[in-house]
């Protein structure tokens, strides 16, 4: 190894101050290495190489005139432990050591000691009085000193017990052996897998067998040497590594706007309520979440999570706030419908590699692009972690909360469900509806912008909301209607299968125009007396009425029809205001239920915020029929009321 020289020393050589030196060797421009001094320091030596040629003749002519004095000077390159490398405790018995030491060589010094032996023993005694926890003698100091001089940094720690740190009595083999149970989804306990272990080892290696140490070897080397997402990777699955170990994509917020980001998804209530048979269920909600505020924008309550409830809460959602510009979901199948998102990942490829026709779902005829969210990826949806709120701050009102485990079921339970004290569905849902719209959006915002902290959910999506795009009742209908498949016209139209049971839709225009074609219609499930028509390049062809006969043989024989489109007929009713002498009148405290309530009821009259966007679009259908009425020609309308009369007189009835 080459000469090396000191900070000091080099800015001799050079002509320049200490500082300078050490300046520029932190900035990268001079060549060194950092290491420590004998008072445990830190300093810097820089090699003589590193300077130019006329800098180190002259360091040699220095050099020849005066020989470097001192451990400071031209001090060897520690090949031990850097001082990083210890940990805070073992840095500060360090410099204890290396501070006693320097303090014990000074007394050794001054003036009138007539023996070395005598001051050390006064010193020793000194240290003893100074010290009195600490374990300090000639032989230690003398050690300590050489350490010091050594530049030992291992040798002023203390190691008692540690120099079995790190290591472990358990034999490579066994512990491989072991960590095969352990690591398992079964979940072994720790002494099951010892035991398993132990068998293993009496059928393979039975010469490892009497070596095997107590079941706390194996607890402390567990502790040790396994990570956390090792041991939760290997006993519980990637899910659960995923979601609770690997690191996640943090989003930022501050960029995007109120209405550029709805997040749907669906949630079972935890409470019990019932129907109008008097059957006791438990209800669910889909809810769409506004991802710039958190406000829940539109919901539902239903009893079946489907894609009719979907669409009731996404209209509900638009007419109150406006048309989202992006809608991020999960892969249920209440987004991924064909008519309505798409059917993403679970798109099957075209036979032959021909290309498809597939009607544009609602989300596309809105102009709402969809995104789907990883597979099984608990991290993905903020509205989860809204959900969980539903629960702890609306679920848990309800005197018929069961809790989302059994361990969480409240004893008082059964005893509600026995004296029948349930809330009805259209209570439920009416104390939901108020405390969603009154409570939770009105609540201090706590989502990531810290700017935006102390003002109000409400006020947040008003504040971002720039751009806001709108359509009436009327086109959003239009724009809401449910699609199927493209079909083959026949003699009697194109149908519609609905819980085991066929509508047919059919005219003599569209019989004539359309025979042997393929085409596909949009419908409402509220009412199923009429088809839109649409042809495979989108246009808008007709409106195609259902064949009497048929709806009326089909409702007359088809309850369960009938039960489905009772249950569309529920999706529009509105909020009723929340009457408080309800409650009140039955019972002699307030209660949380009440309390939330009476919050919301405030916000309500209180609340005057209103969102003030800069830009305002109106989304239109713009569709027209692709046939239209000719001058002079046959009036399609006409022809299609007279062929009604003629049936109807046909079939005995009185025009």
């Amino acid at each position: 190894m080459g000469q090396m020289l000191t900070a000091k020393q080099v800015a001799e050589v050079r002509g320049c101050s200490c500082q300078y030196i050490k300046k520029i060797i932190k900035d990268g421009k001079l060549e060194a290495r950092e290491t420590v001094n004998s008072r445990n320091r830190k300093t810097y030596l820089v090699p003589l190489e590193a300077l130019d040629e006329e800098l180190q003749q002259k360091w040699y002519q220095m050099a020849a005139a005066s020989p470097p004095e001192g451990l400071d000077q031209a001090l060897p390159v520690r090949e031990g432990r850097a001082v990083d490398e210890f940990s805070e405790a073992e840095r500060q018995e360090i410099d204890f050591w290396t501070g006693l030491v320097e303090q014990w060589q000074q007394y050794r010094r001054k003036p009138g000691a007539a023996s070395k032996a005598e001051v050390d023993e006064k010193f020793v005694t000194f240290c003893g009085l100074e010290y009195p926890d600490r374990q300090i003698s000639i032989d230690i100091l003398y050690r300590k000193w050489k350490a010091v001089r050594e530049k030992d940094l291992s040798g002023l720690v203390d190691k008692r017990g540690k120099w079995k740190k790190g290591t472990s009595s358990i034999d490579e083999t066994i512990w491989q052996a072991f960590l095969y149970y352990y690591l398992d989804q079964s979940q072994h306990p720790i002494q099951k897998c010892l035991d398993y272990t132990k068998m293993w080892a009496r059928e393979m290696r039975p010469d490892l067998y009497p070596d095997i140490p107590s079941y706390s070897a194996f607890y402390r080397r567990i502790n040790n040497d396994l990570t956390e997402g090792v041991k939760v990777l290997g006993r519980e699955g990637h899910k659960a590594f995923n979601d609770r170990c690997a690191p996640y994509i943090r989003r930022i917020y501050e960029d995007i706007s109120s209405n550029e980001w709805w997040i749907a998804d669906n949630h079972t209530f935890d409470v019990m309520v019932r129907d109008k048979s008097g059957k006791i269920h438990r209800p669910y909600l889909t809810a769409f979440l506004d991802a710039r505020s958190g406000i829940f924008t539109g919901y539902y309550i239903t009893y079946n999570p489907c894609s009719e409830a979907t669409l009731v809460a996404l209209r509900r959602g638009i007419l109150k706030h406006g048309i989202p510009e992006n809608i991020y979901v999960d892969n249920g199948r209440e987004f991924l419908t064909s008519d309505i998102g798409g059917l993403g990942h679970r798109k099957k490829k075209a036979k032959g590699g021909e290309e498809v026709f597939e009607p544009p779902g609602v989300f596309k005829r809105l102009g709402i692009h969809m995104t789907n969210a990883i597979v099984r990826n608990a991290k993905a949806k903020i509205i989860e972690r809204r959900f969980l709120d539903v629960k702890n701050d609306l679920s848990r009102l309800f005197e018929t909360y069961t809790g989302g485990t059994v361990v969480e079921k409240p004893e008082r339970l059964k005893y509600v469900l026995k004296k029948g004290q349930v809330y009805s569905d259209e209570e439920f849902e009416e104390y939901v509806e108020m405390v969603l719209e009154w409570y939770f959006n009105m609540e201090p915002y706590n989502g990531a912008v810290e700017e935006d902290k102390g003002k109000t959910k409400m006020d947040v999506f008003n504040e971002y909301l720039t751009r806001k795009r709108t359509a009436s009742a009327d086109e959003l209908n239009l724009m809401l209607m449910r699609s199927s498949r493209p079909k083959k016209v026949t003699q009697r139209g194109v149908y519609l299968d609905i819980n085991g049971g066929r509508i047919d839709y059919w005219n003599d225009d569209f019989i004539s125009l359309y025979l042997d074609k393929q085409v596909y219609f949009r419908y409402d499930p509220d009412d199923l007396s009429s088809v839109r028509i649409y042809d495979l390049e989108d246009r808008y062809v007709m409106t195609v009425p259902a064949d009497n006969e048929a709806v009326l043989s089909y409702n007359a024989g088809k309850e369960d029809v009938k039960t489905a489109m009772a249950k569309t007929r529920r999706l529009e009713r509105l909020t009723r205001e929340y009457k408080e002498n309800i409650i009140l009148a039955e019972a002699d405290r307030i209660t949380a239920m009440e309390l939330v309530l009476k919050e919301a009821e405030r916000n309500k009259a209180e609340y005057k915020g209103k969102a003030n966007p800069t830009i305002l679009e109106i989304q239109r259908a713009e569709e027209e029929p692709l046939y239209k009425k000719a001058a002079g020609g046959a009036d399609l309308d006409v022809m299609n009321r007279n062929a009604a009369r003629k049936k109807e007189v046909k079939d005995g009835q009185t025009v």
